[in-house]
C-alpha cells in the first residue's frame, strides 16, 4: 500500500469572496496544484515524453469553509489504475481539519494525436508509490 502524495499551498487574500471565505473555485485550483505537483515529481509532465494527462471527471465535496490566511495541505492518492486512465482521490486540510474531498479520473493522451493511449508500464510502476485503494 502506497502513501498519499502531500503538498501545501498558501491561501491568498484574493482567493476570498464577498462573504470572506475562500471561493469554491479555489478548491478546484488547489486540487489541480496537488495533481500537477504529484505528476511532475514522477516526471510524467515532460513535454518530451509525448504523453499528457487530461481530466475526464472531477467531483468535489465541500465539507467546511476555508478562510484566509492559512496554508492548505493537499493529499493525493491513486485509488485505481485502468488501461488508459487512473482515478485519484484527494483531500484538502486546513489547520488539521479536512475541508474538502475530491475524486477525479485522468486519461493519458498522446500529445500529438490528442487521443487516449494505454498507460505505459513505467507509469504504472511510478504510480505504485501512491496507490491506496482505501484512501478517502
Amino acid at each position: 500500500m502506497g502513501m498519499p502524495f502531500t503538498t501545501h499551498q498558501r491561501l491568498r487574500f484574493c482567493d476570498t469572496d464577498r462573504l470572506g471565505h475562500v471561493n469554491n473555485a479555489i478548491y478546484a485550483v488547489m486540487y489541480e496544484a496537488g495533481r500537477a505537483e504529484m505528476l511532475e515529481q514522477a516526471g510524467l509532465l515532460s513535454p518530451a515524453a509525448g504523453r499528457g494527462v487530461v481530466i475526464a471527471r472531477l467531483e468535489v465535496d465541500f465539507l467546511r469553509e476555508m478562510n484566509w490566511p492559512g496554508e492548505v495541505a493537499i493529499e493525493s492518492a491513486i485509488v485505481r489504475i485502468g488501461t488508459k486512465s487512473f482515478t485519484l482521490r484527494q483531500r484538502l486540510s486546513l489547520n488539521g481539519e479536512i475541508v474538502s474531498r475530491a475524486v477525479s479520473v485522468l486519461a493519458v493522451i498522446d500529445t500529438e494525436t490528442r487521443r487516449a493511449v494505454v498507460l505505459e508500464e513505467s507509469w504504472r510502476a511510478d504510480f505504485e508509490r501512491w496507490l491506496d485503494p482505501d484512501f478517502t
